[in-house]
């Protein structure tokens, strides 16, 4: 049966499994071949314009975009909010970049330093010129472990006729020296249409224009001064200056003949954003831009990334990447063509309003929630070696622990089925949006706490616990398979101003996919294996474990949670079947393991570029050498989260030690109920030892990783406090 020394064993093999998939290596793929652009390139940057700033009455310019495909840009950068600096860095490097030397605290009240403008000889209009500080910008990025290299994109257009327009601009086309190898000082919009229009007539292929930064006034980190002008007035003269551009190509290449890309690239001030984003002309691959815009690094309608922005200027301007290394986004293409303008726009400032109406609740949710789970373990542990009431007293505050444990279980769910609900739209104030949002979950806490007390599954003890598990597992596959809108700018869910991941299962999906998976596969095979049936409770986890690692590695495009999956599905299979689980069965299981995985990642990279999801991509950074980055950011996430949030690791050790304890002293809740509910349910024990194993796996190979076994735990012990109750209201002879 299940072993200490096999447990043991499993535990150490583990660590070996967490190092070997951060250092893994593919044979390299080959690069795509270059191809001509169909059209001359005008790509206008800014920063600080948001769709809630865009007018056809304020702003007639940005807003006539519309007629091609718009969409918004998460320009999250090194820091929580990006400098204007961070946005032109990244569009150089296709990487998250920065100007700013110092830590994330620092950086936080420090004001954003001005975009440093080339020098520029009095007696010639236009030729190259040196960004000033580039050198600088290349060893701050040389300290990150992001990987930027500043001048990716300028050398890669070496051979590309271009022109900077613009301090912004320079750092854009700079070469990895600082060069750039034509450029002019232009802010009036009269000067720089005159100049986009003389380049585009000469036969120059690309052309960056710096349009100006907006800052607002009411936003700004602590240590800045704030602007002479409003706000509005700042987007109004960016506004004309896209103006004079959009002049400028109608009157030389003609607008369908050039491709314009109008964005906004870094925050407006403290506070991250979903910037403005909108595109005309030809599109990489075919057509024209209509409708929403989108890229395969997001997989969300309506939403890229700053670092898209770069393999989109190599693949309008070349024709492809041309195998160009270390990029990490993908080309903007368009999607959604038949969308009307006036859904367009409703959709992309909904997008923003969602993402910001979420962001002050995340933290206190997660606080309240940590909070009272360890006020409910607590209780729990009081309620049930305690006899409150006598008989009667002790049935129903049995009965209401058990309801009210469901009911926390519910929750995980309820927080992304509560986007079924445009709660965001909510009035404007946090306060309203707390109480909507509240509503919402609340809601679905109640229908899934009332489906799971009243089914008919209610007649078994982890009838309860096996239902949640389901509906948690079932409500993740279901939105990976159609998108992740559910999860997108959710409570428990993926945000897209932080650009951490966009589509698929996050850490702290994944963790309730996979508890849910497994919570809800213990309970269908213990019943099975009580029932007389070990055979099928067998065929049971195996099915299980191949579809939650199907479900999480492919369609949750999810590189750590396949590791963590197979390994306590295959202990659980092992356990059911009545096997020994020991050392050298244990090496066995992880082998395969990591054989699975690496067929997984593999098969994914050798797919399309355009196909591919986190696992293929993971491959290639393998390939390109920046697996030890990799590994050296998914230590320092899980060291900032531990450090940084108390409650979190209050719940995860709280929780950690409640699922050892009931393993290893099952008397400690006394009345002997933890070893009557073994004994009824042989599954139930192992079952727990293989959830642990799939959390410490969850935290040990996954960024942010200390997420995995708080959020897992979450889910699991108020489940496993119903299914004790339950126990104890049933007495000790029922069977």
């Amino acid at each position: 049966m299940f072993s200490a020394r096999g447990l043991a064993a499993a535990v150490a093999v583990l660590g070996v499994l967490a190092v070997v998939l951060g250092v893994g290596a593919a044979p390299a793929q080959a690069a795509t071949s270059a191809g001509e652009g169909r059209a001359p390139l005008v790509v206008v940057g800014f920063s600080g314009v948001r769709w809630t700033d865009v007018s056809e009455q304020a702003t007639p310019a940005l807003a006539s975009m519309t007629s091609g495909a718009i969409g918004t840009v998460a320009v999250r950068s090194v820091f929580t909010a990006a400098c204007p600096a961070d946005g032109w860095l990244g569009l150089s490097a296709g990487r998250r970049a920065t100007d700013f030397d110092g830590t994330s605290a620092q950086h936080a009240s420090a004001a954003c330093a001005a975009v440093p403008a080339p020098a520029v000889a009095t007696d010639v209009v236009g030729g190259p010129t040196t960004v000033p500080g580039f050198d600088e910008f290349r060893r701050i990025a040389d300290g990150d472990t992001f990987g930027a290299v500043p001048g990716t994109l300028g050398a890669a257009l070496s051979s590309v006729d271009s022109l900077a327009v613009g301090p912004g601009a320079a750092i854009a086309l700079a070469d990895t020296s600082g060069r750039v190898p034509d450029y002019v000082a232009a802010s009036t919009p009269a000067e720089i249409g005159g100049y986009v229009q003389d380049a585009l007539e000469n036969g120059t292929r690309v052309v960056v224009v710096d349009a100006g930064v907006v800052r607002d006034p009411d936003d700004l980190p602590s240590r800045e001064q704030a602007p002479a002008e409003s706000r509005a007035a700042q987007v109004a003269e960016v506004d004309a200056r896209v103006a004079a551009v959009q002049r400028a190509v109608a009157d030389s290449t003609g607008a369908d003949a050039t491709t314009l890309l109008a964005v906004s690239l870094a925050d407006a001030g403290a506070t991250a954003h979903l910037q403005f984003a909108a595109a005309t002309g030809p599109q990489p691959g075919s057509g024209d831009y209509e409708g929403f815009l989108g890229s395969r690094s997001t997989r969300q309608t309506a939403i890229v990334q700053t670092t898209d922005l770069t393999p989109t200027v190599l693949a309008l301007a070349l024709g492809s990447d041309h195998g160009t290394p270390g990029l990490v986004g993908a080309p903007v293409t368009s999607t959604d063509a038949d969308a009307s303008a006036a859904d367009r726009e409703r959709k992309v400032r909904d997008l923003d309003a969602a993402a910001q109406a979420v962001q002050p609740l995340v933290g206190p949710f997660f606080t309240v929630w940590g909070a009272s789970q360890i006020l409910l373990y607590g209780v729990a542990t009081l309620a049930l070696r305690k006899a409150w009431g006598g008989t009667a007293g002790r049935r129903r505050i049995l009965a209401w622990l058990r309801a009210v444990a469901v009911a926390f279980a519910a929750v995980c769910a309820s927080t992304f089925l509560a986007n079924t609900i445009p709660w965001w739209r909510a009035g404007d104030s946090t306060a309203s949006h707390l109480l909507a949002v509240t509503g919402a979950v609340a809601v679905y806490v109640v229908v899934i706490t009332a489906l799971a007390l009243l089914g008919p599954w209610r007649r078994h003890a982890l009838g309860p616990l096996g239902f949640v598990g389901f509906v948690v597992a079932a409500v993740l596959a279901v939105d990976c398979a159609t998108g992740s809108r559910l999860m997108t700018s959710s409570l428990n869910g993926l945000q897209p101003v932080v650009a951490g991941r966009f589509y698929g299962m996050g850490n702290p999906q994944f963790a309730l996919f996979a508890a849910g998976s497994l919570l809800f596969t213990v309970a269908v095979a213990d019943w099975l294996v009580r029932s007389g049936r070990r055979r099928a409770a067998v065929v049971l986890v195996a099915v299980m474990g191949l579809l939650a690692t199907y479900v999480d590695g492919v369609l949750g495009a999810d590189f750590g949670g396949p590791p963590a999956i197979l390994p306590a599905f295959g202990l659980l299979a092992l356990v059911v079947a009545g096997v020994k689980v020991t050392p050298k069965r244990v090496v066995v299981l992880l082998g395969a393991t990591l054989l699975v995985l690496a067929a997984i990642s593999v098969a994914d990279w050798l797919r399309p570029v355009d196909d591919q999801t986190h696992l293929g991509r993971f491959v290639q950074t393998v390939v390109d050498g920046g697996a030890w980055q990799v590994v050296e950011r998914k230590g320092e996430q899980n060291l900032r989260i531990l450090f940084s949030n108390w409650i979190l690791s209050l719940v995860l050790a709280l929780a950690t030690v409640f699922i050892a304890v009931v393993l290893a002293r099952p008397r400690v809740l006394g009345v002997s109920v933890l070893e009557r509910t073994y004994e009824r349910h042989p599954v139930l024990k192992p079952g727990l030892a293989c959830l642990l194993v799939l959390l410490v796996i969850g935290f040990a190979v996954n960024d942010s990783g200390a997420a995995v076994p708080a959020v897992g735990a979450m889910l699991a012990v108020p489940l496993l406090i119903a299914c004790i109750t339950r126990v104890v209201e049933d007495g000790p002879t029922r069977p």
